[in-house]
């Protein structure tokens, strides 16, 4: 399989591969493809009194989300929409403070009240490896904590004001986290598994020192969040296969492995992925990475002819990348995906049968896409 076959297999513009390179690359190499970026976009022709966070009114979302990052990376160059990459920043960072605060809070709250905790995603890349809470846009606060202190913790949101979407709560059972929201739209992303693929009741294994370490959120107090390891598999495994991809995750892979004090080891997260039939989507994102991304420390052989060709492992690849905001071809899609689903992760360690699971999920989903139409409306 070719760079140029893997590119197309992640869904990934050549756009988008310049803004990247534009975050990642050393300054005087990320310039040239930030001037291919204006080009394509017809922005080269702007001066620096024009510029400002407006004229990127036609990007994508998933592209405006890398632009803090360009400012930080060419704020020294004198290229003249340094201002409007600016305004990018500064709106993150505002942002994010406001999510980091009520974190520290919640943080607070559970060690004072013997809850396990750990933060998952935005706030500890932030805070671990981008040091700079500008950088990573977040649209939410992830918050880990064990199956049995699920009730618990609601029960503390919600002094908050953080109450769970009520049809998620409803189907807790079938998913692994659930939106926590406020009056004011600060969103905790409740989690009590880590990852989509593990079953309600699954053993809480993710604290244990192997996978884990600490975080310190204040002053006075620590919260657990992931090893280099596990969050570089956790950034490629949710970033790809959740349903909803998104670029972000190569800005996060790359920071992982590029972070001064990275100590992962590839080849656990290879053998847990391999054990959890993962090892597909790892293996072409690793490749993609080590070859487009000039990461050459890879322990691990991630050479196209190593890939396993799985056919379920593929498909559930493929689907993943295939989103839409038809309602009824996002459905129909879903289905497709939570057939291979089962038979891949959850057929083991369920004892329904495949038709009453999908048909419980089906159920789900319709209820969330009834209530997204009325939000909409």
């Amino acid at each position: 399989m070719t760079l140029e076959e893997v590119k197309k297999l992640i869904g990934i513009r050549e756009d988008q591969i310049w803004l990247l390179k534009a975050a990642l690359f050393a300054p005087e190499e990320a310039i040239t493809y930030w001037e291919c970026w204006k080009t394509h976009k017809n922005l080269n022709h702007i001066t620096k009194e024009d510029a400002n966070y407006s004229i990127f009114s036609g990007v994508d979302t998933e592209s405006l989300r890398v632009l803090p990052l360009i400012y930080r990376n060419l704020e020294h160059s004198a290229d003249p929409l340094l201002p409007a990459l600016r305004d990018a920043y500064r709106d993150t960072w505002m942002s994010n403070q406001k999510l980091l605060y009520r974190a520290q809070e919640i943080v607070r709250a559970c060690n004072e009240a013997g809850i396990p905790n750990m933060l998952l995603k935005g706030i500890p890349m932030s805070l671990h490896y981008y040091k700079d809470m500008g950088v990573r846009p977040m649209g939410d606060i992830d918050l880990l904590v064990p199956l049995e202190y699920l009730e618990a913790t609601i029960s503390l949101l919600a002094v908050y004001g953080n109450t769970p979407d009520a049809v998620e709560y409803k189907y807790r059972h079938l998913i692994h986290a659930m939106h926590c929201f406020d009056e004011g739209g600060v969103d905790v992303d409740l989690h009590w598994q880590a990852f989509f693929f593990q079953e309600y009741q699954q053993s809480n294994w993710i604290f244990e020192r192997k996978y884990s370490e600490n975080l310190q959120i204040d002053s006075e107090n620590a919260t657990w969040i992931l090893n280099d390891s596990y969050q570089l598999f956790h950034t490629i495994i949710h970033g790809t296969l959740e349903g909803q991809p998104t670029i972000r995750w190569i800005l996060d892979a790359v920071k992982i492995c590029k972070s001064p004090s990275f100590n992962g080891d590839i080849n656990q997260i290879t053998e847990f992925a391999a054990a959890n039939h993962l090892d597909y989507a790892l293996k072409i994102c690793l490749f993609y990475l080590k070859n487009e991304f000039q990461l050459s420390d890879f322990s691990v052989n991630t050479d196209a002819s190593s890939i396993k060709e799985i056919n379920l492992q593929k498909k559930f690849f493929r689907l993943s990348g295939q989103y839409t905001e038809n309602s009824i071809k996002r459905t129909v899609r879903m289905f497709e995906r939570q057939g291979i689903a089962y038979e891949l992760f959850y057929k083991d360690v369920t004892k329904k049968s495949k038709a009453a699971w999908l048909f419980e999920r089906f159920k789900f989903r319709l209820l969330q896409e009834k209530k997204r139409l009325i939000i909409q409306s």
